[in-house]
């Protein structure tokens, strides 16, 4: 089939971000994507040999639009809501498969924003997605909560400012440092950005700000400058990477991560550090004092600590283990698991003699982001540092 004409018109797109939209001769949506660059994805579908199910679609093809976005985390989720609504044909994966990932808002007094998948059972809310992959939602989750602070597990007003606050990604739900109304507004504002309506919620903002100005409050007035600024420049280098219409590799739903910190044997202690679907879930972090192991033997210490969290059957199970470690710890991990009769796979990070390697170990056949994982295991070994340097600092007084 003759596609020049169809080719040159694409080879005129421009190189941003936005969605393409695929047609056939009845002018029916054929498929629905996004793209960083419109011109290289689609040209990309003509360039190379596909899959007999894509060469079926290309021949189809009749006519192809386009929508520019500012970036590309506004690209997946117009694309999420275009699919939603046309139901295109070779959108097969997203349009039937429940499991894969979303957004979800909890509908509360101080709501929740979390990833979410259709098949959980939820309480009452509102579902954003699915999307394409798993991965680049909470990416996503991650862009936004830099631009719009949220509450993910917090407990309101309880005075005790939690982890995120301090990373300035929870405007201080549990503090009392943001009021009921102020906190429904930024989830409304959240509602409209997730439904593809980025210049209302500018609008909204920059109303916001007025009446601040007008009230002398300059501070927060600011504050709310420097959103409309980040919404403007949203920074997601992070989405850039295409998806293909093939089945995207998936996260472990739960990821506990362990490292020992001890000098010489002395104070030693274990960390263990859960990832939810990918974000950081500390309400699920846990310390371990080091009992019955003496000098310095890091795989008989992390041995000790697995086998002491196993002991708690009313913990969920991991579906991943991650050491912070070498051939010595994964086997040592595996030996425990297999005298518990546990198959959950695990994975080492070896930093090497030199300590300027990250080089993985294991025998499982997975396919997990590797950027994922290291930060995974920085999280298990900063707590891990955190918890030794308390127990030394008390030692002391």
């Amino acid at each position: 089939m003759d596609n020049s004409k169809l080719i040159a018109k694409i080879k005129k797109f421009p190189e941003v971000p936005g969605i393409y939209m695929m047609r056939d001769g009845k002018r029916s949506p054929l498929y629905i994507g996004k793209a960083s660059s419109l011109r290289h994805r689609v040209l990309s579908y003509f360039q190379r040999p596909q899959e007999t199910r894509l060469e079926k679609m290309l021949e189809q093809i009749k006519s192809i639009e386009i929508q520019k976005t500012d970036s590309v985390i506004e690209a997946l989720f117009l694309e999420s809501n275009l699919i939603k609504k046309y139901k295109p044909k070779y959108n097969i994966k997203l349009k039937d498969d429940k499991t894969f990932l979303g957004i979800f808002i909890t509908k509360e007094d101080w709501p929740r924003i979390i990833p979410a998948r259709i098949t959980q059972k939820l309480p009452e809310g509102e579902f954003f997605g699915p999307f394409p992959s798993s991965g680049q939602v909470r990416e996503a989750l991650q862009i936004l909560r830099k631009i719009f602070p949220f509450r993910v597990s917090c407990k309101p007003l309880s005075g005790k400012a939690c982890f995120e606050y301090h990373l300035g990604m929870c405007p201080g739900v549990c503090t009392g440092k943001i009021d009921q109304k102020d906190y429904q507004r930024t989830i409304k504002q959240i509602r409209l950005f997730l439904k593809g309506h980025k210049k209302e919620v500018i609008r909204d903002i920059e109303k916001q700000m007025k009446e601040l100005a007008k009230k002398m409050e300059f501070e927060k007035a600011a504050k709310l400058r420097d959103t409309i600024f980040a919404l403007r420049h949203i920074q997601d280098v992070a989405l850039i990477a295409e998806d293909d219409l093939k089945h995207p590799e998936d996260v472990p739903v739960r990821i506990e991560a362990y490292d020992i910190s001890n000098i010489s044997g002395c104070f030693a202690v274990g960390s263990m550090v859960v990832f939810t679907e990918g974000l950081i879930d500390k309400n699920n972090y846990r310390k371990f004092k080091i009992k019955t192991v003496t000098g310095a033997n890091d795989v008989a210490m992390l041995s000790e600590v697995l086998q002491r969290r196993f002991e708690h059957n009313e913990w969920l199970k991991p579906n991943l283990i991650l050491i912070d470690g070498g051939r010595g710890q994964v086997n040592g991990a595996k030996e425990v698991l297999k005298e518990l009769k546990l198959n959950i796979p695990v994975i080492g990070i070896a930093k090497g003699p030199k300590r300027d390697k990250d080089e993985i170990i294991t025998d499982e056949n997975l396919s997990v982001d590797k950027k994922l994982l290291l930060r995974i295991r920085d999280e298990a070994h900063r707590f891990a540092i955190s918890y030794y340097r308390l127990r030394h600092q008390k030692s002391l007084k």
